[in-house]
C-alpha cells in the first residue's frame, strides 16, 4: 500500500512537471514574438545568422521573422545620418519616422552608436542619440523602447577595426546606461555575457572579423534577452 503511494506521488510529480515545461517554453516564445530589434550591422547579422540560418551556422535559441529586424536596406546605420536613413520593412523603404509607425513595434531593442565610435564625444554622442528616442516614441508612442549595450569587439579583429576597442565600446555603453537612466528606458547590458575573462569579445562569437556575432553570439544575447524580460515601467 505504501509502495503505491509513493507511486502515485511520483507520476502526479511527473505530471506537473511534464505540464510545467510546455508553458514555461511557449512563455518565451510569446515574448520574442514581442520583440523587434532595431541598430545597425551588429543586428543586421540577425537576419543572416538567427532569421535565415536553416541550422548550417549552428542552431538558433529562438525563432525571429524577418520584419522583427528593422534595419536599412544596406544593413547598416549611423546615428548623424538620421535625416536620409531608411528602414526597409516588408519589402519596402520607410524614412526612419515612417517605418516605425507602420511597424509600431510593442517592444523595441536599440542598439546603436558603435559606427562614428572614434570620433564620439559624450556631448555629441547623448545628443544625437536622445534625438533618435524622440522620433521614435513620436513615431510609436505605444511601443516600449529598451536601450541594448553595444557588443564589444574581438582582441584580434579586422585591419578597419583596429580604433574599435574594448576601453572606447565600455566608454559608449556608460553614456547609453545614462541616457537609460536620464529618459526612464530599460538598459539590457548583453555585452556582459560576450565578454571572456580578459574582457574581449569571445573569439567563438565572431564572424571572423573581430565584430559581428555569429550563431553562437547572438544566441548568447538572445538568452540573455530571454532571462531578463522586460515588461512597461520596468528598468534593468
Amino acid at each position: 500500500m505504501k509502495m503505491k503511494f509513493i507511486s502515485i506521488i511520483t507520476v502526479i510529480s511527473l505530471l506537473i512537471i511534464s505540464m510545467q515545461l510546455p508553458l514555461q517554453a511557449s512563455s518565451e516564445e510569446a515574448y520574442i514574438k514581442k520583440l523587434s530589434f532595431f541598430g545597425d550591422s551588429t543586428t543586421y547579422g540577425l537576419i543572416h545568422y538567427i532569421v535565415n540560418n536553416d541550422g548550417k551556422y549552428g542552431i538558433p535559441v529562438a525563432k525571429i521573422k524577418r520584419n522583427q529586424v528593422l534595419a536599412s536596406p544596406d544593413g547598416t546605420f549611423y546615428l548623424k545620418n538620421m535625416p536620409t536613413a531608411k528602414i526597409h520593412y516588408q519589402g519596402k523603404n520607410y524614412s526612419l519616422a515612417e517605418g516605425f509607425h507602420i511597424a509600431s513595434p510593442e517592444i523595441l531593442i536599440v542598439t546603436v552608436g558603435i559606427n562614428g565610435l572614434p570620433t564620439w564625444t559624450e556631448e555629441s554622442f547623448q545628443n544625437y542619440y536622445k534625438r533618435l528616442i524622440l522620433l521614435i516614441r513620436d513615431a510609436t508612442p505605444d511601443t516600449l523602447i529598451v536601450l541594448q549595450s553595444v557588443y564589444p569587439t574581438a582582441e584580434k579583429r579586422d585591419s578597419k577595426l583596429v580604433a574599435f576597442t574594448v576601453d572606447k565600446i565600455d566608454c559608449l555603453n556608460g553614456w547609453i546606461q545614462n541616457i537609460a537612466k536620464e529618459m526612464g528606458l530599460p538598459y539590457l547590458d548583453t555585452a556582459s555575457v560576450l565578454k571572456g575573462e580578459d574582457g574581449w569579445l569571445i573569439s567563438t562569437y565572431h564572424n571572423g572579423d573581430g565584430m559581428h556575432l555569429n550563431t553562437n553570439g547572438f544566441n548568447a544575447v538572445l538568452k540573455f534577452i530571454i532571462e531578463h524580460p522586460i515588461k512597461k515601467g520596468e528598468k534593468i
